[in-house]
Order: structure tokens, then C-alpha cells, then sequence
């Protein structure tokens, strides 16, 4: 990124990414928020501020790792979780709103956010059967030919029941191009065990871009200048 702070705290219209993501999540009723800090942490919670609980992700093991940090802040919670990457900083509160609320009228054990977008490159594609319902998702790196061609991609917005996403973080292996804990195998684990993902597509895909490079950033800011956010 050529950035001199941290990833999550990169500004996007003005704001910090992390603290966009936070503002979506209060912008559609979520009243409890649990940031997972690692790298350059102080200067994370910096730029995402107060009115949020931090833990912290001593190693960086992958998002799975990462969501099973905040196991111990939630331990006493049961219902829906929403878990969001903090590199999304084009989500909207009407987003996160569609997607808790299919959840929540739907009940699936999960519900995720996608789009579909002419070129996925890199990102993780989705898996559906032939009845159009989720069977998983797998990571580029990891896609066969056929798999890549699939343009339904996963946004990193998610909403899982607790206590169950936390037993399921507990069943992730690393075994993966990465060597990390995928929060997106626990999308399979579900799948696996007979129980019901559903998957939300964006009305606007581009509301979904993560930004990883130079190249991004840029298209995040005209996006977000253009949106008026």
C-alpha cells in the first residue's frame, strides 16, 4: 500500500477504512462492537477511536484466528454476529441492514454478502449447488481452473449464530496455500454438517471492494468522492 499507517487505519473520503467499516455497522443498529487489533495496534485503535471493545491478535494466524480472538469478549452472547473485514470502506449501514436483516427473517445458520464482478482476480470465489445454494467458498489461490472462472465473489461480511461460529473456529485447520486459519472454511464446516448458508448479493458490487494495493486505494477514493461518502 505505500502507506505510512497501518492497513486499517489508510484513509478513504477522510476517514480511516476500520473506521468506516464501524460506522456501517452503527449505521444499521449494532450497538456492541469488538475490534480484533494486531499490527501496529495502538495506532489502529487510534484511528478507529472509542465506543468500541478491542482484543488483541497477539499473531497474525489468519481471519480465522482473528475472529476466535474475540471469543472471550462474546462468551456470554448468544444470537446473530456479524464479523466484516476492516478493508471494506465502501460498505454502507443499508448494506450491513439487508444483510441481518434476511438473516434474522430467513434463518439460515449463516448469511454472507457477495458480488459479482467481471473480473475476480484474486478474490474468493463462491460455490453453489445446483439448486443455487452455498456449498463454500474457496480462496483463489486454492481454485481449480473451473473454479476460477466463477464471478460471485465473497464481499468478508458475514452473519453467524454464537455459540455455534465459535465451536466451528475451533474445527479450522491450515491446511491451505496460506497456512492460515480461514474464517471462510467455517462457511464449509456449515454446509458440511447438513446446515443452511444463504448469500446475499450487493446492489452495488463495487460497495464490497477490499482494498490491497496502490491501484485500489486510488478507485476506493474517486468511488467514494462520487457517492458523496
Amino acid at each position: 500500500m505505500r502507506a505510512q499507517e497501518p492497513k486499517a487505519a489508510v484513509r478513504v473520503g477522510g476517514r480511516p477504512m476500520a473506521a468506516r467499516v464501524a460506522d456501517a455497522m452503527r449505521g444499521a443498529g449494532i450497538t456492541r462492537i469488538v475490534a480484533v487489533v494486531g499490527h501496529r495496534a495502538a495506532d489502529v485503535r487510534a484511528a478507529i477511536g472509542s465506543g468500541i471493545e478491542y482484543v488483541v491478535q497477539d499473531e497474525q494466524l489468519g481471519t480465522g484466528h482473528a475472529t476466535r480472538c474475540a471469543q472471550p469478549a462474546l462468551a456470554d452472547h448468544r444470537g446473530p454476529v456479524v464479523v466484516a473485514y476492516a478493508d471494506i470502506p465502501l460498505l454502507t449501514e443499508d448494506d450491513v441492514a439487508r444483510l441481518v436483516d434476511h438473516h434474522l427473517l430467513s434463518g439460515p445458520a449463516a448469511t454472507m454478502l457477495t458480488a459479482t464482478l467481471a473480473k475476480p482476480g484474486t478474490l474468493g470465489r463462491i460455490l453453489r449447488g445446483a439448486d443455487g445454494s452455498v456449498q463454500g467458498i474457496v480462496e483463489a489461490r486454492d481454485a481449480t481452473e473451473e473454479q476460477l472462472k466463477v464471478q460471485e465473489i465473497n464481499v468478508g461480511v458475514y452473519c453467524f449464530e454464537a455459540p455455534l461460529l465459535f465451536e466451528l473456529l475451533s474445527k479450522l485447520r491450515k491446511e491451505n496455500a496460506q497456512g492460515q486459519y480461514y474464517l471462510t472454511d467455517v462457511i464449509g464446516l456449515l454446509v458440511g454438517s447438513g446446515r443452511r448458508v444463504d448469500a446475499i448479493r450487493l446492489e452495488v458490487a463495487h460497495n464490497g471492494m477490499g482494498v490491497d494495493t496502490v491501484e485500489d486505494l486510488a478507485r476506493a477514493q474517486q468511488l467514494s468522492a462520487g457517492a458523496g461518502r
